[in-house]
């Protein structure tokens, strides 16, 4: 799963008011080549929306996002989650993830809440908030801890995501910088640039 994260290089993260606008998000990401799809903890009933998802969508690479506990991590892999995202580390969802052979990407900020993620036995990490670190933030990481892969999330945009990339992360989560595009059709041509704008970058 991990690899397929990569080979995606982006993950659009979801939140919507209901499953109607949540659906309309899915298909426009699905439509413009993003396959990576974070149903946060944000959307009302989320856990049913993540086990209609899974079961209907075949293309889609489903996970879950702002995950805070272990039962919140055990019920959306029940559903069909296929990775599990928190906004920071927690042991509780790392021991269910492990114990559920399910990718966990904990939100880390600080070069030792990194570190403890890796002990832990991940291999990514989402760097979160992104916007307040930017870019040279993963080089500075990377340089000491090259072996780490890492996925901001938050700050990344078309216009900012190549510096990312040359920076040194391994894939990048937008939310709000592609929902926000405007129409469906406008999120879907802008999940097709994203696309198209990381497979340049890639070569």
């Amino acid at each position: 799963m991990l690899n397929k994260i990569k080979n995606e290089g982006v993950v659009a993260v979801i939140r919507a008011k209901d499953h109607e606008e949540a659906l309309g998000y899915i298909n426009a990401c699905l439509n413009g080549g993003v396959k990576a799809i974070e149903l946060t903890y944000t959307i009302p009933n989320v856990v049913e929306l993540i086990k209609h998802v899974s079961e209907n969508y075949k293309d889609a690479l489903v996970g879950v996002g702002s995950v805070l506990n272990g039962k919140m991590a055990k019920d959306a892999i029940e559903a069909g989650a296929a990775y599990v995202v928190s906004p920071g580390f927690s042991d509780e969802v790392n021991t269910v993830c492990q114990e559920m052979n399910t990718l966990y990407l904990p939100g880390c900020m600080t070069v030792t809440e990194v570190m403890n993620a890796l002990e832990k036995g991940n291999k990514m990490v989402k760097l979160f908030p992104g916007e307040v670190f930017g870019p040279k933030y993963v080089k500075a990481v990377k340089a000491p801890i090259p072996h780490v892969e890492i996925m901001p999330t938050g700050g990344v945009s078309i216009d900012n995501v190549e510096e990312w990339f040359k920076m040194g992360v391994s894939c990048v989560g937008v939310g709000s910088s592609l929902l926000g595009a405007g129409s469906l059709e406008d999120i879907e041509n802008l999940a097709k640039e994203f696309k198209n704008k990381i497979a340049k970058i890639r070569g």
